[in-house]
């Protein structure tokens, strides 16, 4: 399920991503992940900047350092990957009315891209994810994945989603097989989600 509560991580300052990228690349972190997360909320304040309570704060940095763990993890074998598939959430497409021209295929359960805005978020993950060779796919829900996994001759993929819902899809695409890597939404929502083109970028590589 996703999170019952809405976020924008844009708030948050970089240096609270900045420590959190140091502390995982310790790779020790699962055993004090409890202690390093709650302190971590009350020193940045997220719950205050993102207008959240405690509890779930703690949840998007647990969840977020647990993708971040996740990516170490599978790095190296997924930049060996040969075939790449690239997971968009279709929530972060410009328009979800008609005014959106992708189409839909039901048999993978997926959206493909038609280019019809230059500055829908959907439009601009599946160009970048074409120049870097990734087969791309505007996904409605996580429900089609294996639909894609058993249609696609992949080895690794990569999925944008917010933290709780990543945690999930990686796990489908691990009991693949596959490499994962994830890149988490900055905000999330139905509709009008946000996330870091650079980080995409720099994770397509």
């Amino acid at each position: 399920m996703a999170y019952s509560f809405n976020y924008d991580l844009t708030k948050l300052p970089r240096d609270f991503f900045k420590d959190i990228a140091k502390v995982v690349d310790k790779r020790k972190l699962h055993r004090k992940l409890g202690a390093f997360s709650k302190s971590t909320v009350r020193k940045f304040r997220v719950d205050k900047l993102l207008g959240i309570q405690l509890e779930d704060a703690i949840s998007i940095v647990e969840d977020l350092v647990d993708l971040q763990i996740k990516n170490l993890v599978h790095e190296e074998e997924f930049k060996k990957a040969n075939e790449k598939i690239l997971l968009v959430p279709h929530c972060c497409r410009k328009y979800m009315d008609w005014r959106c021209k992708a189409d839909f295929d039901p048999d993978v359960s997926s959206y493909f891209c038609n280019h019809c805005s230059p500055d829908c978020l959907a439009n601009q993950a599946t160009e970048l994810g074409k120049e870097n060779g990734y087969k791309v796919f505007i996904l409605p829900g996580g429900s089609g994945m294996k639909k894609i996994f058993g249609r696609m001759n992949c080895d690794a993929v990569s999925g944008i989603a917010c933290p709780e819902e990543i945690k999930l899809g990686l796990s489908v695409a691990e009991s693949e097989g596959l490499a994962v890597r994830g890149i988490p939404l900055t905000k999330n929502g139905c509709a009008n989600t946000q996330f870091n083109l650079g980080s995409l970028k720099e994770a397509l590589v």
